[in-house]
């Protein structure tokens, strides 16, 4: 047993010195040798140097979308999954390290959807560094649903009550014991670009995020090669899964062939607004209890925009325009403010 862990740690070294070489002389991985490298990381023998010298390395180089395949195998492989008994599983998250500038409304889009009958699975976490801002998981207990159930219970809610969240210290256990590494490291690494491109409850449909338009393509393609049905990646506003009543870039990787276009909020009958600054976990479970039961309305377009979308991807809509009708509808009958309060319950 030594002996393997001794070759582990020589094959990881190597790996090292050829992906610290700069800009110029770095050399990529091929998918196994990325998520043998990450393997050894989240290992008991990886050395925090190791770790902060890979991560530095990597932020340097890039990451290339078979070494992007070749992390998420190895974070998948450490992590505990689900696999929900339903039809049109949904998955949408973005960063782990969640929002600082803009208002968080994914999670009240994602319970419009889950309101129309399509099954939802977020994942986040908490305490990530740079942002280290509002996530899915502090939202969600500060509206009073449950953010950290352990998988099992995660499978049954969104078995149940169509809608479940994953927190990280829950199930993302290799990468979990990195954290205490990255919260002293101060900015962005793969990992946070991998977290988003996860896929834990083996979705059929997923919408993630990206904060550069230059990322949306590696995103939707690494992801997609990797199984889902269909996924569609977007430069939401700080880099999440929400779409600004702005035009955004998209990527969409769906039967082997990547697409990309720009979504126009302006197609479907929406004005142009700038998004609203972000608030604290509290004050924006209060604003988004408000939309979900019609006594706010100066932001429930941004809800029914992106629930439309949502509900397009997940083919319970036939286009984007259809999907906002039915999300706006289910907001003025109020059959998503009801399932808020059964999520709550």
């Amino acid at each position: 047993m030594q002996q393997l862990s001794s070759e582990a740690g020589e094959s990881f070294r190597k790996r090292l010195v050829a992906t610290a070489k700069g800009s110029h002389g770095a050399r990529d991985m091929n998918r196994e040798q990325a998520r043998e490298a990450l393997a050894f990381l989240m290992s008991a023998e990886a050395h925090p140097v190791q770790v902060g010298a890979f991560l530095t390395a990597m932020r340097f180089k890039g990451s290339r979308v078979e070494e992007m395949k070749g992390f998420l195998d190895a974070m998948e492989s450490s992590a505990t999954l689900i696999s929900p008994k339903v039809d049109g599983l949904l998955n949408c998250n973005g960063p782990y390290d969640g929002r600082k500038k803009s208002l968080h409304l994914s999670l009240a889009a994602a319970i419009v959807v889950a309101a129309a009958g399509v099954p939802v699975i977020m994942h986040s976490s908490t305490g990530l560094p740079p942002k280290d801002g509002v996530t899915t998981a502090r939202l969600l207990e500060a509206l009073g649903i449950p953010a950290y159930r352990e998988p099992a219970q995660v499978a049954q809610d969104i078995e149940n009550k169509g809608f479940g969240h994953l927190h990280a210290s829950r199930y993302l256990h290799g990468v979990e014991r990195l954290k205490p590494i990255r919260q002293t490291l101060f900015y962005r690494s793969f990992l946070h670009a991998c977290e988003v491109m996860l896929n834990p409850g083996d979705a059929d449909f997923s919408l993630i995020g990206a904060a550069h338009k230059s990322f949306l393509q590696r995103f939707a393609t690494a992801m997609g090669e990797r199984g889902p049905a269909r996924v569609m990646a977007v430069q939401g506003l700080d880099g999440c899964d929400e779409l600004p009543l702005q035009p955004v870039a998209v990527a969409e990787y769906c039967n082997g062939e990547l697409t990309e276009y720009t979504l126009d909020p302006a197609d479907y009958g929406f004005s142009y607004q700038k998004h609203h600054p972000s608030e604290s976990p509290e004050k924006t479970a209060r604003i988004v209890e408000k939309i979900l039961t019609g006594r706010e309305s100066s932001l429930a377009d941004s809800v029914i925009y992106n629930a439309g979308v949502r509900l397009f991807l997940s083919d319970r809509a036939e286009s984007i325009a259809l999907g906002v009708e039915q999300a706006r509808e289910l907001l003025d009958s109020g059959t998503a403010g009801e399932k808020m309060r059964v999520l709550q319950h």
